[in-house]
């Protein structure tokens, strides 16, 4: 197709990642901010491997980025698009080509000593420095002999001086910038490859990208791309530039700057046994909102009400603690047989929905809920000094006592009726009987049944293992204090 006549086509989106390590939160953003832009316009989405770098490039890095955008809600392998840019280097050499041609890029045989000469005399001038080719009129025959000499040099853009060059942001309005502020930048290397700066323009202008969502860092590079586009004779897409991830320090995120414990990379969220629903929802918020008190959000309904319009304009403040606590809010709202779904695929173990229900209202984190599950589904032990608490059970004595009125109470439930609701029913007549408190009379029930200080409810623990362990975990603490 020729970009330059598609005015009437759908919107397209893309995502065009380097497969240069793993799938990191920020690349995450940007992705699921193209793809619910794309599903609420009702839009298509292309996938881009923007694989040059061969070096660094690795194909293990294409498959975890892939399965962890899958696992968050993004199919691209089913919904998008695939180019690799390495396929399209024919197009690009062809179109860097005609660009020297019609002398609107040229080849630049100046030194990087010489380049830092000058950089470092406006630095002692105190100037800013903007580069101006010595080579950008050099006769055309003359740098054709040069090139054909072997003489090294870069291709770079013959920037138009003290032109002001406007561009159009959906989140952060006009932007206008000064062409003498750019100078003549690089945009092929000496064997005609291209570089990011026009390799990012024929892809995305050849392959009938309509709007470019990506981060603010590439907000410097946006006015040189409208000169590129220009200069090719490519209509400009629309530009929308949502605001970085910043750590607690404000710089950057990075992986390299934070707590071992927090997690930055999407592997790191799922070996921490976070759930999918719950990373979407907290990655939409760094730098979204929906103008509401409103937070919980399924891909789902954020697809349906996403605007680039209410994207912030400030850098995004990461915080993995918000983060755990939509986690928290997920674990306890999706079905119990999700829950189960994910446990099973996190540990490669099959947990009974009850046990599951009972263990995930402690959980923040499959982690978390692997950790509960386990005074539900195996035999805890029973450790005497856990049962003492200074108000609700300060000595051995107490401890026995109420455990020995519980025994017998328990003993006498029909097998047919050992629910929860049971549970409670007979333990707050047992109470009242008793003259006491809740907590002195569930706060040994409960340590006796799960051995720890903090746990599930004795009704829910109960309800979970059945009459017949709750009353062999109640006659070994009676036993043992």
């Amino acid at each position: 197709m020729n970009p330059s006549t598609a005015t009437s086509a759908p919107i397209i989106v893309r995502m065009p990642p380097s497969p240069t390590g793993p799938l990191h939160l920020g690349t995450a953003r940007t992705a699921l901010f193209n793809w619910l832009f794309k599903t609420k316009n009702n839009g298509q989405m292309i996938f881009r491997w923007e694989d040059t770098d061969q070096e660094r490039s690795k194909t293990e890095f294409e498959t975890t980025i892939l399965d962890g955008l899958t696992w968050l809600g993004m199919d691209f392998m089913a919904t998008s698009t695939f180019y690799r840019q390495t396929e399209n280097l024919a197009t690009h050499k062809q179109y860097r080509h005609n660009l020297w041609t019609e002398r609107k890029i040229f080849p630049c045989f100046a030194s990087k000593e010489t380049i830092q000469s000058m950089r470092d005399a406006a630095n002692q001038a105190r100037q800013g420095f903007v580069f101006w080719s010595p080579d950008r009129d050099l006769d055309p025959t003359e740098a054709d002999t040069k090139i054909a000499a072997g003489e090294h040099h870069v291709w770079r853009f013959k920037t138009p001086k003290k032109q002001t060059i406007t561009m159009q942001d959906v989140i952060r309005g006009t932007i206008e910038v000064q062409s003498n502020t750019i100078g003549d930048f690089a945009v092929a290397r000496s064997d005609g490859s291209v570089l990011y700066m026009l390799a990012n323009v024929i892809d995305d202008a050849t392959q009938g990208v309509t709007h470019v969502i990506r981060g603010e860092d590439h907000i410097s590079n946006t006015p040189k791309q409208i000169l590129v586009y220009g200069a090719l004779g490519f209509a400009e897409p629309t530009f929308a530039h949502i605001p970085l991830v910043l750590d607690k320090s404000r710089k950057k995120l990075s992986k390299r700057n934070v707590d071992p414990n927090v997690c930055v990379l999407i592997p790191d969220f799922q070996k921490a046994g976070f759930l999918p629903e719950a990373v979407v929802n907290g990655l939409a918020f760094l730098g979204w909102n929906p103008g509401t008190t409103e937070e919980i959000f399924s891909l789902e309904e954020l697809g349906n009400i996403f605007t680039l319009e209410k994207v912030n304009t400030a850098p995004a403040q990461y915080d993995f603690d918000k983060m755990v606590w939509f986690n928290s809010q997920w674990m306890r709202s999706l079905p119990v047989e999700k829950i189960q779904q994910y446990y099973q695929e996190f540990s490669g173990k099959t947990i009974e929905v009850s046990a599951i229900a009972v263990a995930r209202e402690k959980a923040k984190t499959l982690v978390e809920l692997s950790n509960e599950l386990e005074y539900l589904i195996g035999d805890p032990g029973f450790n005497a000094e856990r049962i003492f608490h200074k108000k609700m059970c300060p000595t051995p004595a107490d401890a026995k006592k109420i455990l020995s009125e519980i025994l017998p109470m328990i003993e006498g439930i029909d097998e047919a009726d050992f629910d929860e609701d049971t549970l409670k029913s007979v333990s707050v007549t047992k109470i009242a009987e008793l003259g006491l408190k809740n907590g002195p009379f569930l706060w040994p029930f409960r340590v006796a049944l799960s051995n720890r200080p903090g746990s599930a409810g004795p009704f829910s623990i109960g309800a979970v293992i059945g009459k017949a362990a709750t009353i062999k975990r109640l006659q070994r603490a009676i036993t043992l204090l």
